[in-house]
């Protein structure tokens, strides 16, 4: 019998009722799915525990820069052909036949479920604390896709996507090129190695969607880079394995895959360390219970630096 996630499953996990923006973008996706069977339980569990043990799994880390930039360099190329904006979609969404919802395994009946999932949480964040800032800045900003999201709630801010790929830097300087959006900027920005000669405006907020993840436990630079520029607000949508609960199977595999594969480490207890010493404030932090099949790694984390 097919389910569909509704406005208050959103509503419950988010823990505050949403605004009439984020319903209506909630009724546009298909959020159909099924329970999964045991077979089907029994199975998604074998392909994370194996991957636990596949030696080869690639680890995140400055080695994988190559990677990326091919990556991304495949999407420039789509977009110079096609002039498309659906060219900048990432190709990673979709892959599998299961995903997370609130500790457990579904099998949603559309392959867009996890990218549109994801969607709303930046729908969510975006609409709440985005709308009044002038200049908005996406680190690990990929193709730019999502900052186009941010347009949707801030038709005026100043956008800029930072990454440390150049073929990055290619689509976001093509899609003001092509006029998708005139008022967006890209600058190369390596995570391990910050530019500090790399100013953010006045009113500025920062954001990272699923790249802090790719940094591990480096992220004692960043968080400096951070600090020194002081933005009004920093939002986060990552991997933190100090969100979820391991006590529970299907999170402590979550937590196991991280480990293996070298996802962000630590960046929520290095952030309540700055707290206790009155160096920035932490608004939130919470999971968002939505992940894919092997991990539920999109948690959020709101803070800001403090001006002492």
């Amino acid at each position: 019998m097919n389910k569909k996630l509704l406005e208050n499953d959103f509503e419950n996990i988010f823990e505050t009722p949403l605004s009439d923006y984020i319903v209506d973008k909630i009724n546009k996706y298909n959020f159909e799915y099924e329970e999964v069977t045991f077979e089907e339980y029994n199975n998604a569990l074998k392909s994370i525990i194996n991957s636990l043990f596949n030696p080869d799994l690639p680890k995140a880390g400055e080695q994988r820069l190559e990677m990326w930039e091919k990556g991304w360099g495949e999407n420039l190329e789509k977009l110079q052909k096609e002039k498309k904006i659906d060219s900048i979609n990432p190709l990673y969404f979709g892959k599998f036949p299961i995903v997370r919802f609130k500790q457990r395994f579904i099998r949603p009946l559309t392959k867009e479920f996890e990218a549109n999932s994801l969607s709303v949480i930046q729908d969510w964040l975006f609409d709440k604390y985005l709308r009044l800032h002038d200049h908005i800045y996406e680190f690990g900003c990929g193709t730019g896709h999502n900052l186009l999201r941010v347009r949707q709630v801030n038709p005026n801010a100043e956008l800029w996507g930072l990454d440390w790929a150049t073929s990055s830097q290619g689509i976001i300087n093509e899609i003001r090129k092509n006029g998708i959006d005139k008022n967006i900027y890209a600058h190369r920005f390596d995570y391990f190695n910050p530019d500090l000669a790399f100013s953010l405006g006045n009113n500025s907020a920062i954001y990272t969607v699923a790249s802090l993840e790719q940094i591990g436990d480096r992220h004692t630079k960043f968080i400096e880079y951070i600090l020194q520029k002081k933005p009004d607000i920093c939002i986060h949508i990552e991997p933190i394995g100090e969100l979820l609960d391991p006590e529970n199977l299907l999170d402590l595999l979550s937590i196991r895959y991280f480990e293996k594969r070298n996802y962000l480490k630590g960046y929520l207890d290095a952030l309540k360390k700055l707290e206790k010493e009155n160096k920035i404030k932490i608004i939130d932090a919470r999971r968002s219970f939505i992940g894919s099949l092997f991990i539920d790694g999109y948690s959020i984390i709101i803070w800001k630096p403090k001006n002492i």
